[in-house]
C-alpha cells in the first residue's frame, strides 16, 4: 500500500507544478509597469536659497508668462494684499516658479508645472512624508480638476 501512496502522492505534486502548462513569459503581465524617473533637481536643497542663489544654483530666470495665474495669488490680489514677486525657471525640462519677497530676497515656495504628480515628485526629489517641507497639489483656477503643479513650501525656516 505503501507504494501506492507514494505514487499518488508523486503524480499529485507533479500536476501542481505547473509543468504541464506552457511557459509564460513572467516579465510581462497585465499591471502597467513602474516608470523610474531620474532626478532632474534636488528640490529640496533649493528650499533654502534665496532668489540669486537659484539663479546661480539653476541657471537664469525667465519673467513668468503673461497670463500665468497662480491660483494661491487670485484671492490675495483680489484683497489688496502684497503679493510675492515671481519668476520661472527651466532645468533640463523641468519649470518652476518661485515666489519670493522682493525687498529680503526670500524664497516663500516653489511651485512645480506639470500635470503627473508622480513624475514631478521623483524628478525633484521630493518625497510626501518629510519633515522639512510640504507638498501640496495646486490645480488650475479656471479648471479645478486639472493639475497645475505641485507646490513646495519649507517648514522648516532657515536662518
Amino acid at each position: 500500500m505503501r507504494p501506492i501512496v507514494l505514487l499518488f502522492f508523486a503524480l499529485g505534486v507533479g500536476a501542481c507544478s505547473g509543468s504541464h502548462e506552457p511557459a509564460h513569459d513572467r516579465t510581462t503581465g497585465t499591471a502597467p509597469a513602474m516608470v523610474q524617473h531620474k532626478i532632474i533637481l534636488d528640490v529640496p536643497s533649493l528650499l533654502t536659497l534665496s532668489i540669486d542663489g537659484l539663479n546661480q544654483k539653476i541657471g537664469p530666470h525667465r519673467p513668468v508668462p503673461a497670463g500665468f495665474v497662480d491660483p494661491i495669488l487670485v484671492p490675495l490680489a483680489k484683497q489688496n494684499e502684497q503679493l510675492d514677486s515671481t519668476l520661472l525657471f527651466r532645468h533640463k525640462g523641468l519649470a518652476l516658479v518661485a515666489s519670493y519677497d522682493y525687498r529680503t530676497r526670500r524664497v516663500s515656495n516653489l511651485l512645480l508645472l506639470g500635470s503627473d504628480e508622480d513624475k514631478l515628485m521623483a524628478e525633484a526629489n521630493l518625497s510626501l512624508n518629510s519633515e522639512r517641507y510640504l507638498v501640496l497639489p495646486v490645480f488650475e483656477a479656471n479648471h479645478i480638476s486639472n493639475i497645475m503643479g505641485v507646490r513646495v513650501i519649507a517648514t522648516q525656516v532657515s536662518q
